[in-house]
């Protein structure tokens, strides 16, 4: 698949996160003749006016996929370090990293993105993403026509910033339980041919993940909340506390429950 607006394929996460507002970060390296089996590659960002969660994704090699959360507060740098690549024979000279906020970007915001490799000189661009899903506040910019954005960046005293569109939208935090869901069945995914799994086992990488979800979620939460959310809140701690001692499917029937009954109340 080649989306006209990138100049090339489809990154290989684009057909299970169209539904998600993302960044796309398109990140190429030289030296390729030289390479190493295996690199390093470190990711510098300081997000200014962004609030909420932040989830990124990528693929080490072609069977095993790296995410992680992090929980962003106004004015915060994050390091992500250790993003490993293997150069196998099945890999170009391109990274696609993917970044899945859920929350809020203030009017006047900014990011600086740094990206280092010891091994390999880097550049990179940042393209956006906003699904063409049909929001239920009114307030929000339906786009139809959907095509990833290029972010342009910006010059200042502290070097290249990026901004967004205002139409750009962080994702409902409550969507992250169904992306959750997506890395279970990614998880369960095999190769009909070949009669073998897709993707390596993710079960601690999902458990750590539930587990980091819920905690980040309460963190967030204000004092004063609906009664029918201190429901959902209690539900989640119930599960938070008792995550080591069931098994993945038991887990993952939790959060399903979840979503089909506090769904239906909305």
């Amino acid at each position: 698949m080649i989306l006209i607006s990138l100049k090339r394929n489809a990154p290989w996460f684009f057909h299970y996160l169209e539904n998600y507002n993302h960044l796309f970060f398109d990140i190429r390296h030289s030296n390729i003749h030289a390479r190493q089996e295996k690199i390093n590659i470190s990711l510098e960002l300081d997000l200014q006016g962004y609030e909420g969660l932040i989830f990124y994704l990528y693929r080490e090699n072609s069977r095993k996929l790296n995410f992680g959360l992090y929980k962003h507060s106004v004015d915060q740098i994050h390091n992500i370090n250790n993003l490993n690549l293997v150069l196998d024979q099945d890999t170009s000279n391109l990274l696609d990293f993917v970044i899945v906020p859920f929350g809020y970007f203030k009017d006047e915001h900014k990011f600086y993105v740094k990206f280092e490799c010891d091994e390999l000189e880097t550049s990179f661009e940042i393209h956006a993403w906003e699904s063409s899903n049909l929001f239920k506040n009114l307030k929000s910019v339906i786009r139809i026509d959907n095509q990833y954005t290029e972010l342009i960046p910006i010059d200042d005293y502290k070097g290249y910033y990026y901004q967004v569109e205002r139409s750009f939208k962080g994702n409902q935090t409550g969507r992250l339980f169904d992306l959750i869901n997506l890395l279970v069945e990614l998880d369960k995914s095999r190769d009909e041919l070949f009669n073998e799994s897709l993707f390596d086992p993710m079960d601690n990488d999902i458990k750590s993940l539930v587990s980091k979800t819920n905690e980040f979620l309460f963190e967030l939460c204000q004092t004063s909340i609906p009664l029918e959310m201190k429901s959902l809140l209690r539900e989640l701690e119930r599960l938070k506390f008792n995550i080591d001692h069931l098994s993945k499917e038991e887990i993952f029937n939790w959060l399903d429950n979840l979503v089909d009954f506090y769904s239906g109340k909305s």
